[in-house]
């Protein structure tokens, strides 16, 4: 059983409004994502989002509309299954208002471009643009006007009958027919008396043409305006724009034309060349005139037009125009004017931007930015200790980059204060001051956190400051500060010295409100008072390396133990020992109560990265009693355990914070640099909410840093700028300490017009994070696939390429290979031309495989023992039925995915022959129905995952492995080696690659839910439940999103199968669209009903979100649901683990 949950939602924009949805004259920006809708509040500093709303469909268009009797507007939602619907805000959520099903058209083919949607000016009707041939005409309700262009009739199949009357309400759809097939662009005219659009369209000689159409008084057919447009216009020419008194812009690659009014006077159009080639994609109408609009380029370039205005019959008209370049901005999908010169721009392909408009240079000043991953080419996973990093080729064009992802929990810098370096310990103090204790000496400053300035303090506290601080505290109106060779007790209201105790060497110490315990003389354990008179003492066999203390409970661990001693307090008796310990000598020890966890807890950090916990009973400094023994592994550098509210912050390779959660311990990955020093503030001047926040002090190697740390778990982004569209990458070893990456720079030829297109291979720097090297290809070759492996002993890059021609399918390609040196630069040691491109490369056992067009080849990479030089043999091949386009392999398996016929599972084998052992590849298995594959993963012998390009995910299974057959994909025959796909599900976005996990554990690592994790050491005395999902593999779309694939465990299946279905019945959804039929598999050849043996699990976590009454109503299987047997607590649990896989 499959579960599938985004861990980084998809971060695409395609479509922005903005309008007064949630108040009367109040605007707010909607942004549509692939699957969401937000509202951003307009502030006067940027945008805040305000409410999102998920949607069961993938969004292809958004527009907003007021109805006549309606204080705000409206929004209608159109989705990729022809299924629209208008929502309104009400009481702070997006309701809907109505559902119109009968926008599908099953008889027509779907449109080779985008959804088209338009907006009548007047809200007369909705045009949309779904299918070839055939437009959708949805007039809707109107409240009579004196302006009789306003009024509405009702479609004469609607006349006399009963249907709803309401402002805003869809009439039902009417089909217009429309002879152009290929249409690029279309737009409703302004100020015209009937429905009237121009169209832009292609026909079948690639050549292009305008006409105008006016939507007859029936609503059911096209009568064309004669004379109104123009043939062959621009042959780059993509975008219509109405002009706001009537008329239209066309905006093509050459020139800008304009098409006076109907009615004008001289209804030529006009025309005025640009200086250079532009290719417009977005704009948007600054003035209610037409006076300014804003024009963006695929370059984003942003440009300003200004048209001159005259009178012509009874409305203004365009008399002469200029275009200005007045800046640069995101690559634009959509450009939507907010009002006082600011202005949005959603990009695909880059982070979706709010500018605003100056009059002093710069034109474009950026005001805030929305991150986006958009598209995710490809990426890689890494580990990072305990967590997965991943490693992707991000953006497009001007905006691509590598980025390094990674969920964890962030930590929000507040200031910085330079130049005190060396920290080993901090302790901080009210009114911002510090204390910092070095190797050899101990400073005291107070620290000015908002001019980043400090000033010393000597004599605080009566500090000795030629010697290191080891521990200190306040307690009420006392102080106690431990150093190398005494105990000094202050009065901390006047800073009056009460008393001091001597001893000769002080190693380590621990301060609670009764006692103080120090560490004389290495072996030495002494108990003090806060008078400092001796209560106890005693003498170890070993040296002590760590104390932590509670009221009661004394917890010592040894240099040369592998155990941790319990002594009582004040006695110092001892009661008993952590034992049978793994990671070496305890390093660090600390008992803290975790929040939903009701037992204090002993964590005891060990050399080598290794972290053990322990609940403590109440009885437990009489009986030494220790429970619920976990392991896991932090690091490989020893552990520091620094103590926080609620929460332990521990530091060995990369910081972590413990919490708890759902009454059992968390651990995640903290997103800082490893601090050499923690401690939490008692008192800043920049703390504005102390209350909800701890205020920490980091010390690094060269600063201290105020900081707060997030409250949940969120993706962080570390981003390196390429200004080129990285394709494909691949991470090298650990001795190498590079990443391969193939990239692709476009550029426009000032002249011609024409693209022009350079790749090149690059490493980067995996510490610096940098670019290190650059290699770059031949003119007209195409870098398609990258891969790094051992052959012949030695590890080298290779990069498969193609040669671009005028067919489209690649004629010649090339096989490069590159050693990287220890100065971290390329080296190509061998090429070898090949007949067709390398569209995907992957090791098998020290061998390569290279899919070239169609055809699988074997290769082998050798040393000449005579030349020294590398020889290149191609061995034997596998034809693919179509074109072989990803390639995945597990130990000698090879996994093919075509470019239309499905995947085939190959195996490469030995066989003897006359030159010695030569390798031949055995096809294990086929599936044999279409489909069109954009990747393939396998994740064992058994089992593989494939993602198709209409956005499904498919996961095979060698018949011989199962038993099950899914009635829904038939097999060729009974006889022939198949692959039966037993789960599908849609996703909803173009999938570009999966990626099968490395480890078991996911981005958190819980001790109790992910004990299958290679990382994690068990011990017979840990006592751990079963996960409830296997993580298994990643993949990342065109969209951004990035999901997690796992397996179900056995005893958990039916619970989920049985949740998710609940859900459907009693969770309300947008446009009541279900999540049933939105997840279920879907293509041109078939769509099912339902997801087959899939849990979405970003619908199975909005069970947090219900109310009381609707988690009852969920699991007690209300509305013809099941009863799942379990209580709301228990399922409440079930999901909040479920949650933390992300």
């Amino acid at each position: 059983m499959s579960y599938a949950v985004s861990i980084h939602k998809p971060t695409s924009v395609r479509h922005a409004v903005c309008t007064d949805l949630v108040a009367p004259g109040v605007y707010s920006l909607i942004l549509a994502r692939p699957a969401s809708i937000d509202v951003y509040a307009i502030q006067s500093g940027g945008l805040s989002l305000q409410y999102s709303l998920p949607v069961n469909g993938t969004i292809t268009s958004l527009l907003t509309f007021k109805p006549t009797t309606s204080l705000t507007s409206w929004l209608f939602v159109l989705t990729e299954d022809c299924i629209g619907f208008t929502l309104s805000y009400k009481d702070g959520y997006l309701v809907t208002e109505q559902v119109s099903t009968d926008l599908d058209e099953r008889f027509l083919p779907d449109t080779d471009t985008e959804h088209i949607a338009i907006m009548d000016p007047q809200f007369r009707a909705i045009l949309l643009h779904t299918h070839k041939s055939s437009l959708t005409y949805i007039p809707l309700v109107q409240a009579p006007t004196s302006n009789k262009k306003r009024v509405t009739k009702p479609p004469a199949t609607t006349a006399g009958t009963n249907f709803p009357q309401l402002t805003g309400t869809l009439y039902p759809a009417r089909r217009l027919p429309i002879e152009e097939l290929i249409i690029i662009s279309i737009i409703f005219l302004e100020n015209a008396e009937r429905p009237t659009i121009a169209v832009l369209y292609r026909d079948g000689q690639h050549a292009r043409h305008v006409k105008v159409y006016e939507i007859n008084a029936m609503g059911n057919a096209l009568e064309e305006v004669k004379g109104s447009g123009l043939r062959n216009v621009d042959q780059g020419a993509s975008l219509l724009m109405p002009f706001p008194t009537g008329g239209f812009f066309l905006l093509g690659e050459q020139l800008l034309t304009y098409f006076p009014p109907t009615n004008s006077k001289d209804p030529k159009p006009k025309k005025i060349p640009f200086n250079g080639p532009i290719n417009f994609c977005a704009w948007a109408c600054i003035d209610e005139s037409g006076k300014r609009f804003l024009l963006g380029d695929e370059l984003g370039q942003i440009y300003i037009l200004q048209v001159r205005l005259g009178c012509d019959s009874d409305f203004p008209s365009v008399i002469d125009w200029k275009i200005e370049n007045i800046g640069e901005t995101s690559i634009p999908t959509t450009l939507t004017y907010l009002g006082s010169g600011f202005f949005f721009v959603t990009s695909h392909f880059s982070p979706s931007t709010l500018f605003y408009l100056s009059a002093e240079e710069p034109h474009v000043k950026t005001v805030q930015v929305i991150p986006n991953l958009a598209p995710i080419t490809d990426f890689q996973l890494a580990d990072r200790e305990n967590t997965t990093d991943i490693i992707a080729c991000s953006g497009g064009f001007k905006s691509g980059s590598l980025r390094i992802i990674r969920s964890g929990i962030g930590v929000d810098t507040l200031a910085e204060i330079a130049g005190i370096k060396g920290v080993t310990s901090l302790w901080t103090f009210d009114n911002d001051i510090v204390v910092a204790s070095f190797v050899e000496h101990t400073m005291v400053v107070k620290c000015d956190p908002e001019s980043g300035i400090f000033e010393e303090l000597p004599g605080w506290w009566h500090i000795v400051p030629d010697e290191p601080t080891i521990e200190m505290a306040e307690h009420g109106c006392r102080g106690v500060h431990i150093n190398r060779s005494s105990v000094t007790i202050v009065d901390t209201t006047n800073g009056r010295l009460i008393s001091r105790y001597k001893s000769q060497q002080i190693s380590v110490a621990a301060i609670t409100p009764h006692a103080i315990i120090i560490a004389n003389s290495l072996t030495e354990l002494v108990g003090l008072s806060w008078d400092l008179t001796v209560i106890s003492k005693m003498t170890l066999l070993d040296e002590i390396s760590c104390i932590t203390a509670t009221e009661d409970l004394c917890v010592v661990g040894l240099w040369n133990e592998v155990r941790a001693s319990l002594y009582s307090l004040p006695d110092l008796n001892r009661v008993g020992y952590a034992e049978n310990l793994v990671g070496g000598n305890v390093r660090s020890l600390k008992v803290s109560t975790l929040d939903s966890i009701p037992e204090p807890i002993l964590f005891l950090g060990m050399a080598d990265g290794t972290l053990h916990s322990y609940h403590l009973s109440p009885s437990t400094a009489m009986d030494g009693e220790l429970t619920e023994h976990k392991i896991t592994v932090l690091g490989t550098q020893p552990v520091t355990l620094y103590s926080l509210k609620n929460s332990i912050f521990a530091v060995s390779s990369h910081p972590s914070m413990i919490y708890g959660h759902a009454k059992k311990i968390t651990i995640s990955s903290v997103n800082v640099q490893a601090p050499t020093a923690l401690a939490i503030c008692k008192d800043t001047c920049i703390a504005d909410d102390s209350e909800s926040s701890d205020v920490l002090l980091f010390a690094t190697d060269d600063k201290i840093t105020y900081g707060v740390i997030d409250q949940l778990m969120s993706t962080h982004v570390q981003t390196l700028e390429l200004k080129e569209t990285a394709r494909r990458l691949t991470i090298m070893s650990p001795a190498a300490g590079v990443i391969g990456l193939i990239t692709l720079k476009t550029e426009l030829d000032s002249y011609s017009g024409d693209e022009i297109i350079n790749c090149s291979v690059k490493i980067v720097d995996s510490s610096l994070f940098d670019v290190a090297d650059s290699f770059a290809l031949q003119e007209n070759e195409m870098a398609e696939s990258i891969v790094s492996g051992f052959f012949d002993g030695t590890e080298y890059l290779v990069v498969g390429t193609g040669f671009a021609a005028d067919r489209e399918e690649y004629t010649k390609g090339r096989i490069l290979v590159f050693e990287v040196t220890t100065e971290k630069k390329l080296s190509l040691v061998l090429q070898s031309e090949l007949h067709g491109g390398v569209y995907a490369l992957c090791e098998v056992k020290g061998n390569l495989v290279c899919a070239v067009n169609a055809i699988v080849r074997l290769c082998i990479i050798s040393t000449n023992p005579v030349t020294g030089s590398l020889d290149f043999k191609l061995q034997c091949g596998f034809r693919a039925p179509v074109m072989a386009i990803t390639l995945s392999t597990y130990e000698d398996y090879v996994l093919v995915g075509d470019l239309m016929k499905s995947v085939a599972l190959l195996q490469v084998r030995k066989v003897s022959s006359t030159e010695g052992v030569e390798y031949m590849f055995h096809e294990v298995a086929r599936y044999y129905e279409p489909m069109w594959m954009t990747d393939v993963e396998i994740l064992d012998e058994k089992t593989s995952i494939g993602t198709e390009a209409e956005g499904n995910i498919v996961v095979f299974q060698r018949e011989e492995m199962t038993d099950m057959k899914n009635s829904s994909f038939m097999s060729k025959n009974d006889e022939d080696p198949v692959l039966e796909i037993i789960s599908s599900m849609r996703v909803g976005e173009v999938v570009n690659r999966i990626r099968r996990s490395m480890f078991a554990c996911g981005w958190s690592n819980d001790l109790d839910i992910l004990t299958t994790a290679p990382v994690t050491k068990q011990s017979t005395d840990i006592s751990v439940a079963d996960p409830v999902v296997i993580p298994q593999a990643y993949y990342a779309t065109r969209d951004g999103a990035i999901y997690l694939y796992g397996q179900i465990s056995s005893e958990h299946i039916n619970n989920l199968i049985n949740l998710q279905s609940n859900m459907s019945k009693i969770v309300k959804s947008a446009g009541e669209l279900k999540t049933s039929a939105y997840r279920a598999f879907s293509n041109q050849r078939r769509k099912l009903l339902e997801p087959v043996r899939f849990v979405d699990g970003d619908f199975i976590e909005q069970f947090l979100e219900l109310s009381q009454l609707e988690k009852e109503q969920t699991v007690q299987g209300a509305n013809g649901g099941v009863n799942l047997n379990l209580t709301v607590g228990q399922v409440t649990g079930i999901v909040e683990d479920l949650k933390r896989l992300r």
